[in-house]
C-alpha cells in the first residue's frame, strides 16, 4: 500500500496547482498504481488561497495586500490495473473560486479539465534488484472540460479559469525505487495542447509540461506515511490571433508535503500541504498555498 501513496499524494496536490498568470490547471503528477490493483477510487478536498503574483518581465513576487483569491475543489479520480503491466486512469476536479478586492467581489463554480490516461510498465520488477527501478510510460488525453482564460470571464486574476479548455496529448514517464521503508519516485510529462478557435480569439499550439521528485518513508510509529517532495510546472508561449499577441512562458516550482494513514487493507487517508512561494524562479504566474485532505479506496 505504501508504495503507491505518495503517487496519489502528489496528484491531489497537483489538481489546484494554477500554472499560468491567471489561467487553468496544470497537473503535475499522474497515477500510476503499483499494487495491481483492480480498481483504485480516491476522492478529495482541497483548500487554495494565493498569496500574490509573478509578472512576465520580472522573477519580483509582488505579495497581495488587499486581494483575495481563494479556490475549493473536489478531486474525483479513477485507476484501475487492465491486465499484467496494463492500467489505465481518469481524473478531473470541480472547483470553486471566489475572489474579493476594494472594488469588485464574486465566486464561480466549473469543471477542470478531464485528463484521461493509459499507463504500460516497460520495465517491471519480478525479482528485487538493489539497482534497477521500475520504469512505466504513460500516454495522455486532455479532455477541455474546463473552463479556459479565453472563454468569457467574470472574475479578476483567473479565479473562475480550471483548464486549457483545449483538446491535448502527450507522453510521460514514472521512475519508482523502493528501498523499505524508503520510496523514491521520478516524473515527467509533457502534453501538447492543440489550437482553438474560442469566441472571440484564436490560440496557438502549446506545451504543458512538469518534473517531479518525490520520497516517503513507511514509519512504525502508528503506521504513518511521510513523505515530500518538489515539482517543476511550465507552460511555453502561446500566439493569441488576430492581435498576433504572445503570452509569455510560465513556470513555477512547488514543494510538496504530507501525511497518511491506512485506515483498513482498503482505505487511506491523508493530510497534505503545497507551497509555490518558497522556491524559484517562477515566472508569469500566480503562486498559492494549499491544504488538502483525501481518502483512497483500493480494491483488490
Amino acid at each position: 500500500m505504501a508504495h503507491c501513496i505518495l503517487i496519489f499524494s502528489l496528484l491531489f496536490l497537483s489538481k489546484t496547482s494554477w500554472a499560468s498568470s491567471c489561467c487553468g490547471q496544470s497537473p503535475a503528477s499522474f497515477t500510476v498504481l503499483a499494487l495491481n490493483q483492480k480498481l483504485s477510487f480516491s476522492t478529495g478536498v482541497t483548500y487554495l488561497r494565493s498569496q500574490g503574483r509573478v509578472y512576465n518581465e520580472s522573477d519580483q513576487f509582488y505579495i497581495w495586500e488587499s486581494k483575495k483569491r481563494e479556490v475549493r475543489s473536489v478531486l474525483v479520480n479513477l485507476a484501475s490495473t487492465l491486465a499484467d503491466q496494463h492500467q489505465i486512469f481518469l481524473n478531473t476536479n470541480l472547483l470553486q473560486g471566489h475572489y474579493s478586492d476594494p472594488l469588485e467581489k464574486g465566486s464561480s463554480t466549473n469543471l477542470s479539465d478531464t485528463l484521461i490516461g493509459y499507463t504500460y510498465e516497460i520495465l517491471p520488477e519480478y525479482s528485487f534488484s538493489y539497482w534497477k527501478p521500475v520504469v512505466s510510460l504513460t500516454a495522455f488525453l486532455n479532455l477541455p472540460t474546463g473552463h479556459s482564460i479565453y472563454d468569457r470571464s467574470s472574475l479578476s486574476e483567473g479565479t473562475d479559469v480550471t483548464g486549457h479548455g483545449q483538446t491535448g496529448t502527450g507522453l510521460g514517464i514514472t521512475v519508482r525505487k523502493v528501498y523499505f521503508p524508503w520510496t523514491l519516485t521520478l516524473q515527467g510529462r509533457m502534453i501538447r495542447l492543440f489550437s482553438k478557435r474560442f469566441e472571440r480569439v484564436n490560440v496557438s499550439d502549446f506545451n504543458d509540461s512538469s518534473l517531479a521528485f518525490l520520497i516517503d518513508y513507511s514509519s512504525s510509529w502508528w503506521g504513518l506515511v511521510f513523505n515530500g517532495g518538489l515539482t517543476f510546472t511550465h507552460l511555453s508561449e502561446r500566439t493569441i490571433e488576430p492581435s498576433l499577441v504572445t503570452s509569455g512562458v510560465s513556470q513555477n516550482f512547488n514543494i510538496l508535503g504530507g501525511i497518511q494513514k491506512s485506515i483498513s487493507e482498503s482505505w487511506v487517508t491523508g493530510l497534505y500541504f503545497s507551497d509555490q512561494t518558497l522556491l524559484g524562479p517562477a515566472q508569469n504566474t500566480i503562486l498559492n498555498r494549499s491544504v488538502s485532505l483525501n481518502f483512497n479506496y483500493n480494491y483488490f
